[in-house]
């Protein structure tokens, strides 16, 4: 993977884990969403513009948008569930278990080819989804409840989200070959905007109320996740999506921490350990794979 590309994923990284965590504190969460994703339509205009006029798309890639944009709207619904519980638990779960997804798809369908060195950095962050869920029972026994914990509404919310980013992954390593990244984005994001506007409209006087508590959050979201998944989208163009989504898992140690930082989670040492598995093996996916 090019540094160049690394360098894009690992700013995006931070970015989106921040967004996010603004995200978690809201109330009502898919409100939220929507309005820094309405306010961002309107942020990033006139670049969409800009590129619109300048750098035509092709309309091969319009399909690309199209399905995108549903596939992102089942993400940020995900997300908005997700966010009921653990921030420093279901962020990184939901990050770290997406890459591997995306590689096996990549890999057994798309036909990519895997180096040792990405089979390496995949087994840990395997490893590390598992160190997350490590938990003391009452005998004071240490126990790997993956399984039971995937039985869970957190586990599970943590598994559709990573689901729905695999998906979007894979569509968007594609459209952005036939439209640039910024016009790209902002198509996806409008379809998105569409899709939850009936409901957000029928709920208007509880979207007002989102506005007021969130008036100053959603600003940096309307920015903030446009512009990592922008950087995103150029380093799907300079690398392999197979090593691109798992490079972003660094936001998992940045999310982790925030959640225990600004939202008091508990973060005993099993969980650091998880993290810290996870971003090693995108470290060494990006390296060696």
């Amino acid at each position: 993977m090019s540094s160049s590309a690394l360098l894009l994923v690992v700013i995006a990284s931070s970015i989106h884990a921040t967004w996010n965590l603004l995200a978690k504190q809201a109330r009502d969460r898919l409100a939220f969403l929507w309005l820094g994703i309405g306010a961002g339509l309107v942020v990033y205009l006139p670049a969409a513009a800009w590129v619109a006029l300048n750098d035509p798309p092709d309309p091969r890639g319009l399909i690309f948008v199209v399905f995108s944009g549903i596939a992102n709207a089942c993400y940020y619904y995900a997300l908005s569930r997700m966010y009921r519980h653990d921030f420093s638990l279901t962020y990184p779960m939901a990050r770290g278990s997406s890459p591997v997804l995306v590689t096996l798809v990549s890999v057994f369908f798309l036909r990519e080819p895997l180096s040792p060195g990405g089979v390496a950095g995949i087994a840990l962050v395997v490893f590390g989804i598992m160190f997350l869920q490590v938990r003391r029972d009452e005998a004071g026994r240490w126990r790997w409840p993956l399984v039971q914990a995937l039985r869970g509404e957190a586990g599970r919310a943590a598994l559709v989200t990573a689901v729905t980013i695999a998906a979007y992954s894979l569509i968007d390593k594609h459209g952005v070959a036939y439209v640039n990244p910024v016009l790209y984005l902002w198509l996806s994001q409008l379809v998105v905007f569409l899709i939850f506007s009936p409901r957000m409209l029928a709920r208007r006087s509880e979207v007002a109320e989102e506005l007021r508590r969130s008036r100053r959050s959603v600003p940096v979201v309307a920015v903030g996740q446009s512009l990592a998944y922008i950087l995103v989208l150029f380093a799907m163009r300079l690398a392999p999506v197979a090593y691109v989504v798992p490079a972003r898992e660094v936001s998992t140690l940045v999310g982790a921490s925030l959640g225990v930082v600004l939202l008091h989670e508990p973060f005993p040492l099993a969980k650091l350990a998880g993290a810290g598995f996870i971003v090693a093996g995108v470290i060494i996916i990006a390296l060696l794979g």
